[in-house]
């Protein structure tokens, strides 16, 4: 009755192969191990040791290349092979009866853990990669199945028993271990809802939550900018805003006017009026994602406009530019600027130019970070993703060349050797320099603004985690660069002298309420980042539009 089981099984594993199509090796191999067992099974009793092993040989290399095939392959993950591997451990199993104890019986019993390993890592694979948590916890079942049987089966020396103990608390520990850390409620995120879980407690704390926002917010900042940007061919800047485009991010619609800056339209010429040009990255122009958001340059004008008596109107113009850093803004002041006759810039400049200040932080523009995947393990995933990205950043920081006019000033590192560059001699304090020494020679006021950011040096660090999951900005490395950056800031403002200081950390920096991701605002942030911003000019103003 041994054969009439074995033929059984062995029909099975024949059916699953024939589904999962494999390579004429892979059936080479199966067809080989087959008939080493059923030539085992019907041998007379007891078989010759001549018939024995050559049966366990002809077993073991038919394994083998099965094996090596599939692997070669890649074509081992997913739950057919898993169910191949099962049946042909039952299938050993079986012939292993019928062999009396001794050493034979446990070089038959080691093929059986072979196969019931190898369809326990095809289990734990295919659930794992495609995020199912039946397959992945059946495939974990038989691998803990698997042990067991190895540490009955066969005889261990004391390190082995030892291995396998913790082999098999490993196992039954690591789903225990991380249903206890997983939020109690994960948020539920669908494409047309996505966005609302760029918040920690919206997410409730979920790095996952935030990597699906940071995956969805990608793919609408993409397709903004097929609609607004256009090739700069001529020019170091990464692209230009096309002048009378018209986009949506997310739910909200964004208008570049006919001069290619965001907002209503304007003339060259002030007509009287008192012109502030903001200067900056994404941040100033505003990533405004529900209907009826608006970008803090036009929010400045409102207060200011609202709060002020003043015998000039006051005329606000947004300036930035997504993915631009301040030496491309540099570059832009005697080409686009100039021609506007500024009366105040406001410098709002920060996370875009980060690698001035760290060479290991990616530029804006590059190659996209791996996003966070969701595991039926959480902590294989956060390990799995830190691994990505740090293969990722030392990829990518190989590939990526370094951002115009950012080549040749010193960077701001310290070493063993030398004691700390000043602030005002790194990239971005040099920068900063030159946008001073341009506002003097065109008698413009120079505002300079520190940035402000969803976390900081005091931020908890559950909050911080959260933000790993989107990969795209760090926010370790971006806290460390950012409190440099406040210190250049604050630093050059000392040293010229006649250039206005902003604090824009008030009620702001820090508070992950008021962000979408590390460094873009909501609409209350950005209404905050104006009044921060309106706090620090208003004595500057009030001299230079005195009321009647």
């Amino acid at each position: 009755m041994r054969w009439i089981a074995l033929s059984l099984t062995l029909a099975l594993v024949v059916l699953l192969t024939i589904w999962s199509e494999p390579p004429p090796g892979a059936a080479l191999g199966l067809g080989v191990a087959a008939v080493a067992m059923l030539c085992r099974t019907l041998a007379p009793k007891p078989p010759s040791l001549w018939l024995e092993r050559a049966a366990l040989a002809a077993l073991w290399a038919g394994s083998i290349t099965l094996w090596s095939v599939e692997v070669g392959n890649c074509t081992m993950v997913d739950v057919y092979h898993a169910g191949v591997a099962g049946f042909m451990a039952a299938s050993v199993w079986i012939t292993a009866g019928g062999v009396a104890p001794g050493l034979w019986k446990s070089r038959w019993n080691a093929a059986v853990m072979a196969w019931l390993f190898c369809g326990a890592t095809a289990w734990l694979a295919a659930g794992y990669i495609w995020n199912r948590p039946s397959t992945f916890y059946a495939g974990l079942a038989a691998a803990l199945a698997a042990l067991v049987l190895c540490k009955h089966w066969f005889a261990w020396r004391t390190a082995g028993v030892q291995v396998l103990n913790t082999l098999i608390l490993l196992l039954v520990g690591l789903p225990l271990v991380d249903l206890a850390l997983l939020p109690r409620a994960r948020a539920a995120i669908r494409p047309e809802t996505a966005r609302l879980y760029y918040s920690f407690n919206a997410a409730k704390g979920d790095p996952a939550c935030f990597a699906r926002w940071e995956e969805y917010y990608q793919l609408e900042f993409d397709r903004l900018g097929s609609e607004i940007f256009m090739p700069a061919p001529e020019s170091p800047l990464p692209f230009l805003l096309r002048p009378g485009s018209r986009g949506t991010l997310v739910n909200c619609g964004i208008s570049i006017n006919s001069l290619g800056f965001r907002g209503p339209e304007i003339s060259m010429d002030n007509g009287g009026a008192y012109r502030i040009v903001t200067l900056g990255e994404s941040t100033t122009f505003g990533m405004t994602v529900e209907a009826g958001d608006t970008p803090w340059p036009e929010m400045l004008e409102q207060i200011i406009r609202q709060r002020l008596k003043t015998r000039r109107p006051v005329q606000v113009i947004n300036a930035g530019v997504p993915a631009y850093n301040i030496y491309n803004n540099i570059y832009r002041l005697p080409r686009e600027i100039s021609a506007l006759h500024p009366d105040m810039i406001i410098s709002y400049h920060g996370a875009n130019g980060f690698g001035f200040i760290d060479e290991n932080l990616l530029p804006p523009l590059g190659p996209i970070p791996p996003v966070y995947e969701e595991r039926p393990v959480k902590l294989a995933a956060d390990a799995e993703h830190r691994l990505r990205m740090a293969l990722f950043r030392r990829r990518a920081l190989r590939e990526v060349a370094a951002p115009p006019g950012a080549a040749s000033p010193r960077r701001s590192r310290q070493t063993n050797d030398r004691p700390p560059t000043p602030a005002v001699e790194c990239a971005y304090g040099i920068a900063y320099g030159k946008l001073s020494d341009w506002s003097r020679s065109n008698g413009v006021r120079l505002v300079l603004a520190n940035f402000s950011m969803a976390v900081n040096e005091t931020s908890p660090l559950k909050v911080i985690d959260f933000y790993q999951g989107g990969g795209a900005r760090m926010a370790y490395p971006f806290i460390r660069a950012n409190a440099i950056h406040s210190q250049i800031v604050r630093e050059v403002a000392q040293e010229r002298g006649d250039i206005c200081l902003v604090d824009t950390h008030p009620n702001l920096d820090g508070d992950p309420g008021k962000f979408i991701d590390v460094i873009h605002l909501t609409n209350e942030g950005r209404r905050q980042l104006a009044e921060n911003v309106f706090t620090g000019i208003r004595a500057t103003l009030e001299r230079d539009l005195e009321g009647p």
